[in-house]
């Protein structure tokens, strides 16, 4: 087992999470298969999470980057992480176990009603790409009791199953299609084992996170720990894998790969700044964010006014190695301002004028990405440091 201080993991986090960024359509590509997938979510109080993971990490990120990826080059698709996510086309083999979960036993919110989804497929096949709205909705057999409308549920199994994929999107709408029609040719197609779709996602949240957990490994999906710990063990053993103790930290072993640790030197030689998503792929493991980098997280849009401490939609804010505050934001697209409902440091910070106006830089650039024009803030906090900075 190897050792090593708090302050190399949080680098050796970082330097995976955060890499070295690369422009253009292909840096979207690369931080894709970096992270391993990128969470999509239909909040949109400022930008979408998959928009701002993405703008987070890729300098001049444009939404048709990963359009493109998607419709015309197919190196990136639409399917299930632990949430709705793109991911890299060179993973897809290994989608295909959860999609025959789906067909066996799994479920997926909603009783499958086989006429709605025949209706559907069939419509597909001989229509090609179609939209929800693209359906006659007088067709489909009504379900009873609450939740989605029955061309949406249909939608939905066919497209946890496999039998149909998402080949695009108009705004927010998806686009389904057969997979046989949209997938590259030399996409493999062949269903993994069980011990190979496990294996896949151990080396895929290792290499996305640095380090990390046999617990925080698949995240929300239906694999066991005892399952996950069976192939870990097998992979030290073959010296692939290096468990790791984080000095003062009691905690279960955390896992690396053992070349990755052995010959690692901090690639991050400036200090910067990130005003992240709360669905970033750095902090989505609250507990482990908690654990390495003394941050304790919740995003306050699921609790009830009444709780909320910092505010609906705050956003973690990091400089260098540490979480130094939240910020609640919100994106008027009429008005075009940004406007922020408070701000909130972190206790015992220190040199805080050192990152007052590397914040307040970053924040003018998050205003652009968000098509806002102006700066508008209800917060003490704030309106403090901006009268003293002229980022």
């Amino acid at each position: 087992m190897k050792i090593i201080t708090k302050n190399t993991a949080r680098s050796f986090v970082l330097d995976h999470q955060l890499p070295t960024p690369k422009k253009g359509k292909k840096g979207v590509l690369e931080t894709i298969e970096q992270l391993g997938y990128v969470q999509i979510d239909t909040i949109s109080v400022v930008q979408r999470a998959h928009h701002h993971v993405l703008w987070t990490r890729v300098p001049n990120y444009q939404a048709d980057f990963l359009s493109t990826l998607v419709e015309k080059d197919k190196k990136v698709y639409d399917y299930w992480a632990h949430a709705a996510s793109f991911l890299p086309m060179k993973d897809y083999r290994f989608s295909l176990y959860r999609k025959w979960e789906k067909t066996q036993k799994d479920k997926h919110w909603y009783q499958k009603n086989p006429q709605n989804m025949a209706y559907v497929l069939d419509q597909i096949k001989e229509r090609g790409p179609m939209m929800s709205k693209d359906f006659d909705k007088g067709t489909f057999v009504k379900i009873q009791g609450w939740g989605l409308p029955p061309i949406k549920q249909a939608l939905m199994h066919l497209f946890m199953d496999g039998r149909i994929m998402i080949v695009g999107r108009k705004g927010f709408q998806k686009i389904y299609d057969l997979p046989e029609r949209f997938l590259p040719a030399e996409v493999n197609t062949d269903l993994p084992t069980r011990d190979e779709y496990i294996e896949h996602i151990i080396r895929r949240d290792i290499g996305a996170h640095g380090l990390i957990t046999t617990k925080s490994i698949g995240h929300l999906l239906k694999i066991s720990i005892k399952e996950k710990q069976a192939i870990i063990d097998k992979l030290v053993q073959k010296g692939e894998l290096c468990p790791i103790q984080i000095k003062n930290l009691v905690t279960t072993p955390y896992y690396a790969f053992t070349d990755s640790i052995d010959s690692y030197s901090p690639a991050r030689k400036t200090k910067k700044l990130h005003i992240l998503s709360p669905f970033d792929n750095l902090v989505i493991l609250r507990k482990r964010v908690e654990q390495l980098f003394d941050f304790s997280y919740l995003l306050e849009c699921y609790v009830t006014a009444k709780k909320r401490k910092v505010g609906y939609f705050s956003l973690p804010i990091l400089y260098d190695k540490n979480f130094i505050g939240q910020i609640d934001v919100k994106a008027d697209r009429k008005t075009k301002i940004l406007w922020i409902r408070n701000l909130v440091w972190e206790d015992g910070l220190k040199n805080s004028d050192e990152f007052h106006a590397p914040f307040l830089k970053k924040l003018k650039a998050f205003m652009a990405f968000n098509n806002c024009e102006a700066l508008k803030s209800e917060s003490p906090t704030f309106a403090a440091i901006a009268k003293d900075v002229n980022p």
